[in-house]
């Protein structure tokens, strides 16, 4: 028996459940699920058990229920956690009982704190080596690396023994649906993920007012949670400002599953980031299922936008409102598709969960030993 650990994702998370989890138990695995989130749903299965605290589960808390459960249940083999405030979870599971621990590591931390910190820049520092110091005591407990990126350095894992694995946010063939490239989308476009400043929503939705003007008919559909409740208002307050209900909807999380039915109706997907210390190393996930879903896209002239073979893809300078409602126009009114279904073909052929899930398999079968 193994157990995977989320204290932050939601218990559908593509990466989490639909991607390893589903990969391990096709191989046989028994999983023990634990996560922490507002959501309702129950995902347990013959060979699953989800066990899902309250958001408002502190962490100690969370870590307590966890070790007490395996206090009085068989440990696992392997336990996998999918956030570095875990650490000290592992450490006290390490010292009662016989575990290998995998860390998935999804984010470039100190990249995280330089883009989200409101503080100055000694101060962002001392709070970026302070975390690193707290991973670099951490690493000891840990067995094996996964990286959602090769871009991912925090404290350098290589320097300290690790051969990380690289399991990249490709999507998954299942949960892909047959795309109808002459399939009249209108002038729709999608943003699906976080909702947050540094991912260039506000001018996302300034360039639509001035989309508007040009194409009346323009419609932008925004899926996912904001980051923060003010942010949240802040936004939902400029698009009444601005008088936009009639073309801008925000539907909130939804299901991934779900999320798939509205990509293959929009003719657009748009990545609108701004230029920071995270966007600058990331590749989003968005970028695969826009692909995936034979949407035009309109990115932000980032390196991670250019680090895939993606084909017609209209690059715009971060956080400049005019030309990124410019080449929103431009992306509505192309009347091809030859470079959309070439992205879909690479997708299918190349930029595949089922192309990389055999490094997940490989590494449970070497510590499973």
């Amino acid at each position: 028996m193994i157990a995977v650990v989320s204290c932050e994702h939601f218990p559908d998370d593509e990466r989490i459940y639909h991607r390893q989890i589903k990969s391990l138990i096709n191989n046989g695995y028994r999983i023990t699920y634990f996560t922490r989130s507002e959501s309702e749903i129950n995902l347990s299965d013959t060979r699953l058990t989800h066990i899902n605290f309250p958001l408002t589960t502190t962490l100690r808390s969370f870590i307590n229920k966890i070790v007490s459960f395996f206090s009085e249940n068989n440990p696992p083999k392997i336990f996998h956690i999918h956030e570095p405030v875990l650490y000290q979870l592992v450490s006290l599971l390490k010292t009662r009982f016989d575990i290998n621990v995998i860390y998935d590591v999804h984010e470039d931390f100190p990249s995280l704190i330089h883009t989200f910190s409101k503080r100055n820049n000694f101060i962002k520092w001392i709070r970026k080596n302070n975390w690193l110091r707290k991973e670099k005591q951490f690493l000891p407990w840990v067995d094996k690396i996964i990286l959602a990126s090769p871009n991912i350095l925090n404290c350098g894992y290589h320097q300290k023994g690790f051969d990380p694995v690289i399991l990249e946010n490709f999507p998954a063939l299942n949960l892909i649906p047959p795309v109808n490239f002459n399939f009249n989308r209108g002038n729709t476009i999608i943003y699906n993920g976080h909702l947050g400043p540094e991912r260039g929503i506000s001018e996302l939705i300034y360039s639509i007012s001035e989309v508007s003007k040009e194409i009346p008919d323009v419609f932008l559909s925004l899926f996912g949670s904001f980051r923060t409740k003010k942010y949240q208002i802040e936004i939902l307050e400029l698009i009444n400002q601005l008088s936009l209900d009639q073309y801008i909807k925000w539907h909130g999380q939804v299901k991934h599953k779900t999320i798939w039915k509205y990509l293959g109706e929009s003719a657009v997907g748009v990545i609108p980031f701004l230029d920071n210390p995270l966007t600058r190393l990331g590749t989003p996930t968005k970028l695969f299922e826009y692909m995936a879903s034979g949407c035009r896209i309109v990115a932000s002239d980032l390196q991670p936008m250019k680090q895939y073979n993606v084909k017609g893809v209209l690059l715009v300078k971060p956080g400049n409102i005019e030309n990124l409602s410019q080449s929103l126009v431009k992306a509505l009114h192309a009347n091809t598709n030859e470079s959309l279904r070439i992205n879909y073909k690479k997708i299918i052929e190349e930029y595949n969960w089922e192309t990389i899930e055999h490094r997940l398999i490989e590494t449970y079968e070497k510590l499973m030993k």
